[in-house]
């Protein structure tokens, strides 16, 4: 009887065991099964977020071709539209030509240049109206500026080497590198003038404009206006 309560503990020793084991079998695959699921639907919830995305990504895409794209329209209307403003364009070109040509010529080269391009400019058919004019204002912009402003450079006067002050475009002055001649461009005559008697002011003009000497008010030669006295 010892023996048979003896091996009945044992088998229900065993028996417990044999739960005990399947009981963590379960608890592990049931935690297997839970790690998998979470791994399953983390992967889903990434999958849908990077789909989101891209989608986004698309509607910008095509929302950004879509204004590209009426942009150019817009811009290719704007050109075609200003065809019928060409002749405007010509006459503004034409009256800066004969402004420059007509005016103190200071900045020989410099004008020059900027005007030869601008005719390149317009008469290449192929450039759009939107170009030149901006380029036209541009030129307008910089003569207006001339109108106000003082500088100084370098160019030969009659064969010599000379310095000139411009003070906007009420005097244009000069003086030899050698300092023997002094003197200002007369327009109504469209020639050079000597003048010694302003060499001192013409000297202190370049100097003022080079910015040796601090601003100050000078006695400059100016050529008398169109109907008035010398």
């Amino acid at each position: 009887m010892t023996c048979s309560r003896s091996n009945t503990n044992q088998l229900r020793a065993g028996a417990g065991r044999g739960l005990l084991l399947i009981a963590l079998c379960g608890v592990t695959g049931l935690a297997a099964a839970q790690d998998g699921g979470t791994r399953y639907a983390k992967a889903l919830a990434d999958a849908d977020i990077t789909q989101r995305y891209n989608a986004h990504l698309q509607n910008q895409l095509r929302s950004q071709e879509s204004e590209i794209a009426s942009l150019q329209q817009q811009v290719g209307t704007l050109d075609q539209t200003a065809q019928d403003v060409q002749p405007l364009l010509q006459r503004m070109f034409d009256d800066l030509e004969k402004f420059v040509a007509a005016d103190v010529p200071f900045l020989p080269q410099e004008r020059q240049t900027r005007m030869e391009r601008l005719r390149d400019l317009m008469t290449n058919s192929e450039a759009p109206a939107s170009e030149k004019f901006r380029r036209l204002l541009e030129a307008y912009q910089i003569e207006m500026e001339y109108g106000r402003t003082m500088d100084s450079y370098m160019q030969e006067i009659d064969g010599k080497p000379a310095d000139l002050v411009r003070l906007g475009r009420v005097s244009l002055m000069y003086k030899t590198q050698d300092g023997t001649k002094t003197g200002y461009w007369d327009n109504q005559k469209k020639a050079w003038v000597e003048d010694l008697d302003h060499a001192r002011a013409i000297n202190q003009a370049l100097r003022i404009a080079k910015g040796a000497d601090a601003p100050d008010l000078i006695t400059v030669p100016v050529p008398a206006a169109p109907g008035g006295g010398s």
